[in-house]
């Protein structure tokens, strides 16, 4: 029985984001998964590119659901004023789907435990739950951590069952300090075709 792809749009960041979201949808067109997502880069995180590519995506597409993934640490930081200006956001623009802190924290939780355990022991060496880093700070230390394989713009891991099942995991231990909100809506989009 055929069954039609739901689709929703994903508003994000950048190269990293998109690269991540075209392989996903490989997995999930690989898995027979109804379920497609539409990247719309916004190239960055700051509130005013975010909301400025929100609006010109939602009147090309009146009728889609359209989702805003951002990372969280600018926000924290409150860079260029972009948590005061989320917080004051008009009642048309969504709730953000944040990566705690960013992106790269993000993809570390597609590995087994162990090696992750080593990226967010390194996090909480560089006060990087309290005081998010910059990418200029942690991307030398994540490019190690993936054993030299990274930049921004590549996808350095496979999404496959195993790292979504790592994801998943770890999404759902509390004792493990790196979170994201996309992870939440992928699993529950996906619910009855998790891996486990």
């Amino acid at each position: 029985m055929y069954v039609q792809n739901k689709n929703i749009i994903i508003v994000c960041e950048g190269a990293s984001e998109k690269a991540y979201i075209q392989e996903l949808n490989r997995y999930l067109e690989e898995e027979g998964i109804p379920l497609h997502f539409i990247p719309r880069p916004s190239n960055g995180g700051q509130y005013s590119f975010v909301v400025k590519k929100y609006k010109e995506v939602r009147k090309d597409n009146r009728t889609a659901e359209v989702l805003i993934w951002v990372d969280w640490d600018r926000y924290q930081r409150n860079d260029n004023s972009d948590m005061d200006n989320y917080l004051g956001r008009p009642d048309e623009i969504p709730a953000f789907l944040f990566s705690y802190q960013n992106f790269e924290d993000f993809l570390s939780m597609h590995c087994d435990r162990s090696e992750l355990q080593k990226w967010w022991i390194s996090c909480i060496s560089r006060n990087h739950f309290t005081n998010p880093s910059h990418s200029s700070e942690y991307i030398p230390s994540f490019r190690t951590f993936m054993g030299g394989n990274y930049s921004k713009g590549t996808i350095p891991i496979d999404i496959n069952c195993h790292s979504l099942h790592n994801l998943k995991m770890h999404q759902s231990d509390t004792s493990i300090p790196i979170k994201c909100d996309f992870a939440d809506l992928l699993f529950r989009l996906m619910e009855a075709h998790v891996c486990e």
